[in-house]
């Protein structure tokens, strides 16, 4: 009865031991596959670093001179709206 607990013990960690490597492998080539996902993300989507993303509107009152060509207002993001003379 001993010889067979034993036997079962030694199954147990014989298959605990496999199941232990195949996760290591599994840990492994997801690690990989992050590292590409990454370099990939960085191929598609390249941006320069400590740069603002430029998406200005052309001023539609002018042409850079006149009157007109000056800011009236300028709109933050937040929705706040400075009135002045810029």
């Amino acid at each position: 009865m001993l010889e067979r607990v034993l036997q079962n013990q030694e199954k147990s960690d014989a298959s605990m031991r496999n199941m232990t490597e195949v996760v290591g492998s599994h840990t492994a080539s997801i690690q990989k596959l992050e590292m590409q996902m990454r370099d990939l993300s960085k191929e598609q989507n390249p941006k320069q670093n400590r740069t603002l993303p430029s998406d200005t509107v052309a001023n539609p009152r002018g042409n850079g001179s006149g009157p007109t060509s000056h800011i009236m207002a300028i709109t933050t993001r937040s929705g706040k709206v400075l009135h002045g003379d810029w």
